[in-house]
């Protein structure tokens, strides 16, 4: 009873060793998630201060509101609406946008690899979401503290936070699509025709972008007296040199406006509305890049803009009905195709409005820009997608491969040939060898002239006068032939027929 005593002491004596979990985050993965987060903002803000620094330098300035400008700018790049001197700005331009969209979605595209798991994922994206939230509180507070030295209204922080984690967010993600599209992990799981999309869509947008950008120059060159006037605004290099470099940043948002009315959308500028059926005047901005504008009255010829459209929408249909065989494929990747096409459309239009001060609202309709491209491209590239699969498209390229490389004919079994072997009584035993040739062996070994025809037929055995049934050349055993010499026969006949 005392050992057992023991025993119980002894087991509840030993310490149990604590059980060592992994850490939620590994040093290579916390370095990365930090670099995702803070290396872009950070590269963006010191751009910004330089940028700052220059522009109040030359400007002979004082560098009093240094950080609040670095801070104004930080929202403007983002779209975030800003009040200065009680003068409401909610127009910015779209290039550094776009380009600092570009940035974080090959950042976010290099850093994730075919090892790395959905939670790594799910924590790059929101690393690459939070650096630039936490930089925007930054922002917040020194736009405040700037409010008395320049004017700056600190914006509404709700609305702050949300444009900023809305472009670094979507941003993110479709870095994240991109570096994900090689992994054949992905690649199994996802449609194979939603990747081969991707080409048709990029192919449409890039033909509604080189319409717009022809349209615009025309109308440039066309009203080129008027960009100068508005040029010669500036009194003076530095001047005309910041009005040339605004407009180039400024040159997204009229490319934009310049496809919405292609597509039938309008556009309007304060007082001034442009469409393809209708025009109004008023005052503009003195801004070299809007001398587009124009300045009568909207004629038919203008309706040959709609060939943007209806060419993006042949393009997208014919792309997506030759990379498939199937056509309810081919429509149903026309239609998301478009539907991509249509909502990148609303979300830039959206992004490119806003209040300009005295001059009022800039915009575009975003939701009939938004529509009409979705109509355009569906209704066009549906059609040009079934005229394609009906003339027979073409097939993807290994399925061509496989189509053009006919299969190999089997080799065919030449059938056995009798040696004629010598003997008294004319018959001879041969043996049959079955020898598999190519067709074109057994052809030469017809044509040549010292071939014996011979006929094999079974010799009876002595006493009996019914042939047995010939056996097959399959037979172990051999069969007796008669060889009969053609040459023989027909000296034979002759003699014959002479007597």
């Amino acid at each position: 009873m005392s050992a057992v005593l023991n025993q119980e002491k002894q087991r509840t004596g030993r310490t149990r060793r604590p059980v060592q979990r992994e850490p939620l985050l590994s040093p290579a993965l916390s370095r990365t998630l930090v670099r995702t987060g803070f290396r872009i903002p950070g590269i963006l803000v010191a751009t910004i201060a330089t940028v700052v620094l220059i522009t109040l330098v030359s400007a002979n300035s004082e560098l009093t509101g240094t950080f609040g400008a670095i801070a104004g700018m930080w929202f403007a790049v983002h779209q975030v609406p800003l009040s200065i001197s009680g003068t409401s700005l909610g127009v910015f331009p779209l290039l550094p946008t776009l380009v600092l969209s570009v940035v974080v979605a090959r950042s976010v595209s290099r850093t994730v690899s075919a090892s790395t798991g959905r939670r790594e994922w799910a924590l790059v994206v929101a690393a690459a979401v939070f650096g630039p939230v936490v930089v925007t509180a930054l922002a917040l507070a020194v736009a405040a503290d700037a409010s008395a030295a320049i004017g700056l209204s600190s914006p509404h922080a709700l609305l702050a936070f949300a444009w900023v984690a809305g472009v670094h967010g979507l941003s993110a993600v479709v870095g994240l699509a991109l570096g994900a599209r090689d992994f054949d992990a992905v690649r199994a799981r996802v449609p194979g025709w939603i990747f081969d999309v991707v080409v048709p869509i990029t192919r449409a947008a890039a033909v509604l972008t080189a319409g717009a950008a022809a349209i615009f120059l025309a109308s440039l060159l066309a009203s080129w007296s008027t960009a100068g006037a508005l040029l010669d605004v500036g009194n003076g290099f530095v001047g005309m040199l910041g009005l040339t470099l605004l407009s180039i940043l400024y040159l997204p948002n009229v490319l934009l406006g310049t496809l919405a009315v292609s597509v039938g959308s309008s556009v309007h500028v304060g007082d001034v509305a442009v469409s393809m059926f209708r025009t109004s005047g008023g005052p503009v901005p003195p801004l070299p890049v809007l001398a587009v504008l124009p300045e009568g009255a909207s004629t038919t010829f203008w309706t040959l803009m709609l060939v943007v459209p209806v060419v993006a929408g042949v393009m997208l249909g014919r792309d997506c009905a030759r990379r498939t065989v199937d056509v309810h494929y081919a429509l149903s990747s026309v239609w998301v195709g478009s539907a991509v096409l249509g909502v990148a459309a609303l979300l830039l239009g959206f992004a490119a409005g806003g209040n300009l001060g005295t001059f009022g609202t800039v915009e575009v309709t975003v939701w009939s820009l938004g529509l009409l491209v979705f109509a355009w491209l569906a209704v066009v590239g549906s059609v040009a997608a079934a005229i394609t699969a009906w003339r027979g498209g073409s097939l993807p390229v290994d399925e061509a491969e496989e189509v053009d490389e006919a299969p190999e004919r089997a080799p065919v079994p030449v059938p056995a040939i009798a040696e004629p072997v010598a003997h008294p009584e004319h018959a001879v035993d041969a043996e049959l060898v079955e020898q598999p040739q190519a067709l074109a062996e057994t052809r030469e070994a017809e044509d040549a002239p010292d071939v014996v025809e011979a006929e094999i037929v079974d010799a009876p055995p002595v006493g009996e006068t019914e042939a047995e049934p010939v056996e097959s050349a399959d037979a172990d055993e051999p069969a007796d032939a008669e060889v009969v010499d053609v040459d023989t026969v027909e000296d034979t006949e002759r003699t014959d027929s002479n007597d």
